[in-house]
C-alpha cells in the first residue's frame, strides 16, 4: 500500500492554445506596425486569454490538491506472479468532505496510472473509475509477463481549462516497485513420489520402504502433504504417513544460471516449480543459485506458506553471470555444498548447462548417493556437449535428461522422474 500527498504538475499548450497565442502576437505586432489600435487590442486580448487560462489552471490545481491531498494504492496479490492476474486500486481522497463543489472537481477530472510494460505485456490498461463526493478511485488489472521488480505509478491527473487552451498532467503520489515471482508449475504429485521413493532408489529394490510401516489409509481432513505417493500408487489407494515426522528428507535444488534471457527465465521457473512442489509435499528444501551456500538454509520448518514466499523471493533478483566461467565457478561452489548434504541423505536436483570436466568432477560424488536427478539444457550449438554431459552424469549415478529451454516443464519433470524406474 502506498499513500502520498506529493504532486508535480506539467502544463502544456493545446493546438488551440498555440493558435490563439500565435495569432495574438501576430495581430498585435501588425497593429503596432500599422498603427491600428483595434488590432493591438485584439492581439493583447488573445494573448491575455492564454495567460488567464494558465492562471486559472494553476489556481484550480492548487485548490484541488489542497482538498484532495491523499493518494493511496493497493495491489493484490502481492507479490505478483508471472501469468497470474493482479489488481491495482488507486484512491484519491478529500481532506474534508464538506466542500460543496468537491463533487464537481472530481467529475471533471480524468485519472490514469502508469505501469511498466513488464506488468501489462505492453497492453494499455483500462481502469474502472468510481467517483463519490470525497473520493475518486480507479481499479485496473495487471498481467505480469516478466519476473523482477517493476514500477507502478505515479497516478496522472489529466485536466484542461474551460476553453481548452492548456492541458495539465499532474503526477500524484509516487512510483513504487512491485515484485513479480516466476511462473510456478504444480509438480506436487510427482515430487512427492520422488521424495518418498528416494531410499528405495538407492537400494535398487521394489520392497516396501521404511515409511511403509507407518502408513494408513487417507481420511477426510488429512493434510495432503502427508500423502505417501509412492505407496499410494503401488497399492491403488491413497495412503498417508501416520507418523508426522516421517518422510521429512530434505532436498537441494542446484540452479546453474545461463547467459541467455529465455534460458534464464525458463530455468528459474523450472527450479522454482521443483522447489515449491517439494515444499508442498512437506519436505524442507534449499535453492543453491551460485550465491554463498553458507547462507542458503533449508526452508520449510516454519510453515509451508512462509517457506514458499521466502523461496520465491530469492528468485526475484536472480540474473545471469557475467561470463560462463563465472557461472562455472558458482556451480562448483554449489556442487560442493550439495555434496555434503547428499552424504547426509538429501535428494538433489540440478538444472545445468553442458559442464566442464572440473564441474562434472564436483557433481560426481552427489550421483554416487543414488538420490540425484539432473536437467541438462541444450540449444542448437550445444546439443552434443549436453548429451556428453548427461552421459557422464549417468555414469556417475545421476539420472539425467537433455532438454531445450522453453520445453514444457511438467513434461520434462515427468520424463526425468520416469528414469528412476529403469535406472
Amino acid at each position: 500500500m502506498e499513500a502520498s500527498g506529493g504532486a508535480t504538475a506539467r502544463m502544456s499548450l493545446t493546438a488551440r492554445g498555440v493558435g490563439v497565442l500565435a495569432c495574438g502576437i501576430v495581430i498585435g505586432a501588425l497593429g503596432v506596425g500599422l498603427s491600428a489600435p483595434v488590432m493591438v487590442y485584439v492581439g493583447v486580448a488573445m494573448t491575455c486569454a492564454v495567460v488567464l487560462a494558465w492562471v486559472w489552471m494553476t489556481l484550480a490545481l492548487g485548490n484541488f490538491l489542497r482538498r484532495f491531498p491523499y493518494a493511496e494504492r493497493t495491489i493484490q496479490p502481492r507479490p505478483l506472479t508471472v501469468g497470474a492476474p493482479g489488481t491495482v486500486r488507486v484512491s484519491i481522497r478529500a481532506r474534508h468532505s464538506r466542500h460543496g463543489h468537491a463533487r464537481g472537481l472530481l467529475a471533471r477530472l480524468q485519472v490514469r496510472e502508469q505501469a511498466a510494460n513488464e506488468l501489462t505485456g505492453g497492453a494499455t490498461t483500462r481502469a474502472a473509475v468510481t467517483r463519490t463526493a470525497d473520493e475518486l478511485s480507479l481499479e485496473y488489472a495487471l498481467t505480469p509477463v516478466q519476473r523482477g521488480r517493476w514500477d507502478v505509478g505515479p497516478a496522472l491527473l489529466h485536466t484542461s481549462d474551460p476553453f481548452g487552451m492548456l492541458l495539465s498532467d499532474t503526477s500524484f503520489g509516487s512510483a513504487e516497485k512491485v515484485s513479480v515471482w516466476p511462473r510456478v508449475h504444480d509438480l506436487t504429485g510427482t515430487a512427492g513420489a520422488m521424495m518418498g521413493q528416494a531410499d528405495r532408489v538407492v537400494l535398487g529394490a521394489r520392497t516396501p520402504s521404511a515409511d511403509d510401516a507407518a502408513l494408513r489409509e487417507y481420511r477426510e481432513g488429512d493434510d495432503l502433504r502427508r500423502v505417501h505417493w509412492a505407496s499410494s500408487a503401488r497399492r491403488g489407494t491413497m495412503l498417508v504417513r501416520s507418523d508426522e515426522h516421517a518422510g521429512r528428507r530434505p532436498a537441494t535444488v542446484i540452479l546453474d544460471l545461463p547467459l541467455g534471457r529465455q534460458a534464464l527465465e525458463w530455468s528459474i521457473s523450472a527450479a522454482a516449480s521443483i522447489a515449491v512442489s517439494v515444499l508442498d509435499t512437506g519436505h524442507p528444501v534449499r535453492l543453491l543459485d551460485g550465491a554463498d551456500p553458507a547462507v542458503a538454509s533449508h526452508l520449510g520448518q516454519r510453515g509451508g506458506d512462509i517457506a514458499r514466499a521466502e523461496l520465491l523471493d530469492l528468485t526475484v533478483d536472480l540474473a545471469s553471470p557475467v561470463t560462463r566461467a563465472a557461472g562455472d565457478a558458482h556451480l562448483r561452489r554449489s556442487a560442493a555444498a550439495a555434496a555434503e548434504g547428499a552424504l547426509e541423505g538429501e535428494v538433489t536436483v540440478a538444472i545445468i548447462d553442458p559442464a566442464t570436466d572440473d564441474v562434472l568432477e564436483a557433481l560426481a560424488p552427489i550421483g554416487a548417493t543414488g538420490r540425484a536427478w539432473a536437467i541438462v539444457r541444450a540449444d542448437d550449438r550445444t546439443a552434443d556437449e549436453a548429451a556428453a554431459t548427461a552421459a557422464r552424469l549417468s555414469r556417475a549415478g545421476w539420472r539425467a535428461t537433455v532438454v531445450r529451454a522453453g520445453d514444457d516443464i511438467p513434461a520434462v519433470w515427468d520424463t526425468l522422474l520416469a528414469m528412476q524406474d529403469v535406472a
